[in-house]
């Protein structure tokens, strides 16, 4: 555990693991997101969705160096990915409008409950970090249904 109980992505640290069980439990969206992409047959949002889910497990359950890093490196490359499936849908005329709204939904809610932030509420049980590990999954998700498999 890092130092002393305090909030960090709002929610308290707490002794043992997971060290933010919210957090921690919402990443799994990740992972249920890259199962269902995986089904589908988009290979590589699916790997990388699952990984963002289980480096933001690792992050929020027990917060390092390396759990950081894993954490960070694999949610820069979901991005670079869905950016690019962003760019293609735009280019086709198909704009991702949900998938957009539910991420900027979720962007939202993550940039006002951050620590210190007006929704923070460190012992609450809705957090918003984790509302935005949903919403994020999910406009991933989005952006790859009906198996569509290319980037």
């Amino acid at each position: 555990m890092i130092g002393p109980v305090q909030p960090f992505d709002c929610e308290l640290l707490r002794a043992g693991w997971p060290v933010q069980p919210v957090n921690t439990v919402s990443a799994l969206a990740f992972v249920v997101v890259g199962a269902v992409l995986w089904r589908q047959g988009a290979r590589v949002p699916a790997v990388l969705s699952g990984a963002v889910g289980v480096g933001s497990v690792m992050f929020h359950g027990s917060p390092g160096t390396v759990s950081s890093w894993l954490h960070d490196v694999t949610l820069y490359a979901l991005v670079a990915v869905a950016a690019v499936r962003v760019w293609r849908l735009l280019q086709v005329r198909r704009v991702p409008i949900v998938a957009g709204s539910v991420f900027g939904g979720g962007l939202v809610v993550w940039a006002s409950s951050r620590t210190g932030g007006p929704w923070c509420d460190p012992d609450s049980l809705l957090q918003g970090h984790a509302v935005w590990h949903v919403a994020a999954a999910v406009a991933v998700g989005l952006l790859y249904r009906g198996g569509q498999t290319d980037l």
